[in-house]
């Protein structure tokens, strides 16, 4: 019996989990990543083994065995609706992957509707998933977000440790993992937040937590509907200061701005810019004229006006 992975020791609750040992794919290495984040609170104790009667002791068997998660059985036709064969990754995904985003969202203070963890978890069953089940079922190869698990394996040239091997890519993968769906997350739950500081939004300008919040999309939206149109998004810099960023007329046209900052401005230095724009403490102007940055927020905000009474 060779054990891979043990986590989380300390915790009331324990969760056995079997894979084969030898080489590994992505697929079962991910099932067994969504496991560890659905049940956080679980000790895990990862098995690799073919040995049957090991197995048998684990709570669950991904990818080898027989059971309902070996999609390599005889008679094996769990697919899609769009027919799609499932492969260990995906039939993980399918039963758990509500609560590993619920999980996540809980961690961050995320606030989502049941419709958001549905779509949430159907857009990345599309993105991740299938085309990693597609590929272990042998029925079309790709790149994808997870293809360089396959790095870990060790080469012909180094000792044949494929459980080390395991447990670097697992980790690695926890990881990836993690952030998709952080990501995912937060680009649904910034709608709630918007949606409550809409009408916040005085003169075409609208303060935003952070400079990562998701929020072009939902504001191209909300602009469709709406007169008292949103130009420009505020934010504290990371750096220090303060910052703004032009909304754009739509999704299509991204790149392009409702309102763009003066040509003046554009690239210039330090100097010129604070002469040029009457504000004493501007920092910046991208050449591209949708962003600047100041020291204080009542300067950004001077600037996104400056730049709506010259359109």
């Amino acid at each position: 019996m060779v054990i891979g992975v043990v986590r989380n020791i300390m915790e009331k609750l324990r969760l056995v989990i079997g894979t084969h040992n030898g080489i590994f794919h992505i697929d079962e290495t991910l099932a067994v990543v969504i496991m560890e984040l659905a049940f956080p609170d679980c000790s895990i104790l990862v098995v690799r083994s073919r040995d049957a009667s090991v197995l048998s002791t684990c709570d669950v068997v991904f990818d080898v065995g027989g059971g309902i998660y070996d999609h390599h059985s005889v008679g094996f036709n769990i697919r899609r609706p769009t027919g799609e064969l499932y492969a260990s990754a995906g039939l993980a995904w399918r039963e758990h992957g509500e609560k590993v985003i619920r999980n996540i969202a809980a961690k961050l203070g995320a606030y989502l509707t049941d419709e958001d963890v549905k779509a949430i978890k159907e857009e990345i069953d599309h993105q991740v998933f299938l085309p990693i089940d597609m590929e272990d079922n042998g029925e079309k190869m790709s790149t994808h977000l997870f293809s360089s698990i396959s790095y870990f394996l060790p080469s012909w040239l180094e000792e044949q440790d494929f459980d080390s091997a395991f447990m670097q890519a697992e980790s690695s993968a926890r990881e990836t993992l993690y952030q998709i769906v952080k990501t995912m997350v937060s680009k649904h739950a910034s709608k709630y937040y918007l949606e409550e500081r809409f009408s916040s939004a005085t003169d075409g300008i609208l303060e935003i937590p952070a400079q990562t919040m998701p929020w072009k999309e939902n504001i191209v939206t909300y602009n469709k509907d709406h007169d008292n149109k949103v130009k420009f998004v505020i934010f504290p810099y990371p750096d220090g200061g303060w910052a703004a960023q032009c909304v754009p007329p739509s999704m299509e046209k991204e790149f392009d701005q409702l309102v763009s900052f003066p040509a003046e401005w554009a690239g210039v230095d330090l100097k010129t810019l604070r002469t040029v724009s009457g504000i004493s403490d501007a920092i910046f102007c991208h050449r591209g004229r949708f962003f600047v940055r100041a020291a204080s927020k009542e300067s950004v905000i001077k600037m996104c006006r400056i730049a709506m009474k010259a359109a």
